[in-house]
């Protein structure tokens, strides 16, 4: 489970810097001799889209990776002595992906200190999250676990957060189509907000049917 310091609210971050400094080793198990490579920094740049501080802060994370280069749990660490800042840098830190660390040349789990830090930024609006992505992540695994592939679908998300609309979705072939289109009806939301006010919110879904490693993520835009 991925520990947020808020059930119910928030912020990501634009106009912001994550600096990534060499990944630091915070316990001895599971060893590794090669450190995590992030390997998405483009998308966590687009991902970083509103906080409210107008401060230069630093966030310190502890991110556990596994074997595959996931995220499996996000902490904070050392705060920066704002909520908003310290929840911008967790959802920031989820959507990080990773080439896994190794030890003997094998790929192994890790968990690794993070440092994010911020520049001067200005509040803006904020997009819907997903509500229950693990349990969504489970029903994949446990109904669709021969389905492989990948679908994304277009969903607007009303202020109250439910489903108001979807578009046709792309997949990779029909069997992903055909189960993103029935999960879909069990995704729930958090809806949008622009400053302390919910709105309304086109986001992308993305289904990855991949046996266990099967999940459910909302796609960041540019």
């Amino acid at each position: 489970m991925i520990t947020r310091l808020t059930p119910n609210r928030f912020v990501v971050a634009t106009a912001a810097v994550v600096t990534l400094l060499s990944c630091r080793p915070v316990q001895e198990e599971p060893a590794y001799d090669i450190a995590p490579v992030l390997i998405n920094r483009d998308e966590i740049t687009r991902a970083m889209r509103s906080v409210g501080a107008g401060v230069e802060a630093q966030v310190i994370l502890l991110v556990r990776v596994d074997e595959l280069g996931y995220v499996q749990d996000v902490r904070v660490s050392q705060g920066s002595g704002s909520i908003d800042l310290d929840n911008a840098a967790v959802w920031i830190g989820e959507q990080m992906r990773f080439e896994p660390a190794r030890y003997n040349g094998e790929p192994v789990p890790a968990l690794v200190s993070v440092p994010v830090t911020f520049d001067l930024v200005e509040r803006v609006s904020y997009p819907p999250r997903l509500r229950n992505a693990d349990v969504v992540a489970r029903m994949i695994v446990n109904e669709y676990g021969d389905v492989r592939g990948r679908c994304s679908l277009r969903v607007h998300v009303g202020p109250e957060g439910w489903i108001r609309q979807t578009r046709a979705p792309a997949a990779t072939n029909d069997e992903a189509r055909s189960a993103a289109q029935r999960l879909i009806d069990e995704v729930t939301f958090w809806p949008g907000y622009r400053g302390d006010s919910p709105i309304a919110g086109w986001v992308t879904v993305v289904f990855e049917f991949a046996g266990p490693n099967s999940r459910i993520f909302i796609e960041s835009s540019g």
